[in-house]
């Protein structure tokens, strides 16, 4: 009974533990995230972005906000007082850090296309070959994490494939057919590349949480 009770207490403590690092990790990201809201919006000389734009940032930060999660829970592993919990978080290590920073990467390239163009904040040149640079950083990334995955990871990665394609098809085929008809307006080509980068996210999300992955962080 003992033995249950310690080892419930460090799961606990544990917890605790990780909760620290994440409030750590992204406090100060938010708040810096809220200041640049803040500071864009007084800023008369940038046209205001509609609809898609705000979609984009939301995705973009929903992905950021993940990877700082992801490398907040590694950097946690030297800390935490359940040896087990701790050796898995260790074991994933590398897996963790490269996952975390491709959807930061991934999440900065969304933002950033988002902010730039004809009038906005960030130059089309510029903001072009920057969102190429963070895609490119994110593709390979996600590449050398594919070959630290362990088979039940592969599984949730085919999974989430297989997720975000079938609504990728299923509502952004709709809409267009919508919008051909007539009856909406048609999804901008940002609207495209956010849907492409928030269906893959929240699949993989669906995809880890069906087959328990969460209890393992």
């Amino acid at each position: 009974m003992d033995m249950v009770t310690d080892g419930s207490d460090a799961k606990s403590r544990s917890a605790r533990v990780k909760g620290r690092f994440l409030l750590a990790a992204h406090a100060p990201v938010w708040v810096l995230v809220l200041l640049g809201i803040f500071l864009l919006g007084k800023t008369g000389t940038v046209k205001a972005g509609g609809a898609s734009e705000w979609f984009a940032v939301v995705v973009g930060l929903s992905l950021i906000s993940f990877g700082i999660t992801a490398a907040a829970i590694r950097a946690s592993a030297d800390f935490l007082p359940d040896p087990d919990d701790a050796d898995d978080l260790r074991e994933q290590g590398r897996a963790l850090i490269l996952g975390s920073g491709a959807l930061i990467a991934a999440g900065s390239s969304l933002i950033l296309l988002s902010l730039s163009g004809p009038g906005r904040l960030v130059p089309a040149a510029a903001g072009l070959i920057c969102v190429l640079f963070l895609n490119i950083l994110s593709t390979v990334l996600a590449a050398r994490r594919w070959r630290l995955l362990d088979e039940m990871n592969r599984a949730v990665a085919y999974e989430a494939g297989y997720l975000a394609f079938a609504w990728l098809s299923v509502i952004g085929g709709t809409w267009a057919m919508l919008a051909h008809l007539g009856f909406a307006a048609s999804p901008a080509p940002l609207d495209w590349v956010t849907m492409f980068f928030g269906f893959n996210f929240f699949a993989g999300l669906i995809a880890l949480a069906r087959r328990g992955g969460f209890e393992r962080l």
